[in-house]
């Protein structure tokens, strides 16, 4: 019985996760054409869209990202095309992928928590449905990011390290599930040493009776696979990375302590420079970061304030879910065990990676969290049905009925309302305009697009499966072919512009105008009269 429902849990998670795939959201943001372009562009010319060979960084629009997705792109754009079908596909491999892991995960957590240890199996198979059926994993395991595919290398890095304490065979997974994990996502760079040494804490004894063969072959592994990170990239681009995520609030922090300190000196207030030392204000600022992936705000009513990252009018996760939360922590800390050491360090660690970033809560810098809080949540609500009294079967029914609801009500708005809602946030209406601009192209002499269409040059390489070669011989950020990029408005009626449709000129024809689902503009595409 139960490994019927384990199969029937995959069968849910799949098709949750690939189900209008390449439509749901309607349309691509400029990360996802990016790393589609950049693999496009490898499997055509050995190059990404700088000129680079092989690059071992994602250079994207200059924030550097982990090379992994963009890889792994590459077969799935030679098998598909250049579409968004296969530009998500990765993702949702991925994402498929991490369910059954965190079953294996659960089981094996759970051998060292003796008070739950006898309910492992139905505790694991009640995770990895709360898993399946997570808005946070569907909403990023259904989009072209790489959280997704990093929180799977982190999940498989912790099981098969577990497994590998008897069985030790295992180490060498989650060795390589250890060193990949750092080509994923940033998140993971920090996330995983982490993780890494505090399973080590916990489990000493453990690891000290394996042999020193297989404890030598995880260490080499490990750092084998890592360190071409830490020879080949260049210390600036790590520094840009940091200054392109941390710099503004930090700036900020400055700025605010000197005011503070400049008005308590002007008040003849004493100790001002120590009050409102900008360490202090940072560290603030920092730990109010930290505290706000745990509020439940994030977590269960609202999200984030990116509705790439989540759907409107819910947080993170289920309602249903919150107090399975709370009684799960309570049920950690009363049962103390290895096991629940762990649990409890994964989630106090899944959101440091997010702390000194802009803007927080972030939904997909903090995704790993989302482990932690399902396997807790479901070692909650198989306590809760085991206990005995009197109205326990109603309780059952309410609980159920509410699950059932919540999900489905959550399902109708994400294929229903949600693309219509929130088309604006995933740059709806670019790709169109890039398919307008290139019926008429013949027409004029130029295409001019202006800079309120955020990182053009992206999407109509993307959309128009431009050819790299021709685009890195003659090609750049600001021009290809007849198109020019973060352009003014031209003065020649023979001139295409493409605009923001609150930026066009009123003195224009316009020949097309491109609407939201909600029937809004916004794209106007014409030339002057």
């Amino acid at each position: 019985m139960k490994s019927k429902i384990f199969w029937a849990v995959l069968v849910l998670a799949f098709t949750l996760r690939f189900y209008k795939l390449g439509e749901v959201p309607l349309s691509l943001d400029w990360d996802e054409n990016s790393n589609a372009y950049n693999a496009y562009s490898i499997l055509k010319t050995g190059r990404d869209q700088y000129g680079d060979f092989l690059p071992i960084t994602n250079r994207s629009f200059d924030d550097y990202k982990p090379p992994a997705y963009m890889y792994l792109n590459v077969p799935t754009v030679a098998i598909f095309g250049l579409t968004p079908f296969a530009a998500r596909l990765p993702s949702a491999i991925f994402g498929f992928l991490t369910v059954p892991l965190i079953y294996f995960l659960t089981q094996k957590v759970l051998e060292y928590w003796p008070k739950f240890s006898e309910k492992r199996e139905t505790i694991s198979l009640v995770a990895m449905l709360l898993l399946a059926i997570s808005p946070w994993h569907l909403q990023f395991s259904r989009v072209g990011f790489e959280a997704t595919v990093g929180l799977f290398t982190a999940v498989a890095a912790a099981a098969a390290f577990l497994y590998g304490i008897k069985d030790h065979k295992w180490l060498i997974v989650a060795a390589i599930a250890t060193g990949l994990s750092s080509y994923t996502y940033h998140t993971q760079r920090i996330f995983v040493p982490l993780l890494a040494i505090v399973t080590f804490i916990i489990w000493k004894k453990d690891i000290f009776k394996i042999s020193k063969k297989f404890l030598a072959t995880f260490i080499i592994v490990t750092i084998l696979i890592s360190l071409p990170l830490a020879i080949l990239i260049p210390p600036k681009v790590i520094l840009q990375r940091f200054e392109v995520t941390t710099g503004r609030p930090k700036l900020e922090d400055i700025e605010k302590s000197i005011k503070f300190i400049l008005q308590d000196q002007a008040a003849n207030i004493p100790f001002a420079n120590i009050t409102h030392n900008r360490r202090f204000v940072i560290g603030q600022t920092y730990f109010a970061n930290y505290l706000s992936h745990f509020s439940p705000n994030f977590l269960f009513t609202k999200g984030d304030d990116n509705f790439r990252h989540h759907i409107q009018d819910m947080g993170m996760l289920y309602l249903f879910e919150l107090p399975l939360f709370l009684y799960g922590i309570y049920l950690a800390i009363r049962f103390k065990s290895k096991a629940s050491a762990f649990l409890l360090c994964w989630l106090l660690f899944a959101p440091i990676a997010a702390t000194p970033a802009t803007p927080n809560p972030h939904g997909n810098r903090s995704l790993p969290l989302l482990i932690a809080v399902e396997i807790i949540s479901a070692v909650a609500l198989v306590s809760l049905f085991s206990i005995n009294f009197r109205f326990k079967n109603i309780l059952r029914f309410i609980y159920l009925f509410w699950i059932t609801t919540a999900v489905l009500v959550y399902l109708h708005n994400y294929w229903q309302h949600y693309p219509v809602e929130k088309a604006s946030f995933w740059q709806y209406g670019y790709r169109e305009a890039v398919l307008e601009s290139e019926k008429v192209k013949d027409r004029y002499e130029k295409i001019l697009v202006d800079q309120t269409i955020e990182q053009a040059y992206i999407f109509w390489l993307f959309n128009l499966k431009y050819d790299p070669r021709e685009y890195l011989e003659s090609g750049s950020l600001e021009h290809f072919d007849k198109y020019y990029f973060r352009a003014l408005p031209p003065q020649m009626s023979n001139e295409l512009y493409i605009s923001d449709a609150g930026h066009f000129p009123g003195n224009f024809e316009i020949i097309k105008t491109i609407y939201y689902p909600d029937g809004s503009e916004i794209v106007r595409i014409g030339h002057p009269r």
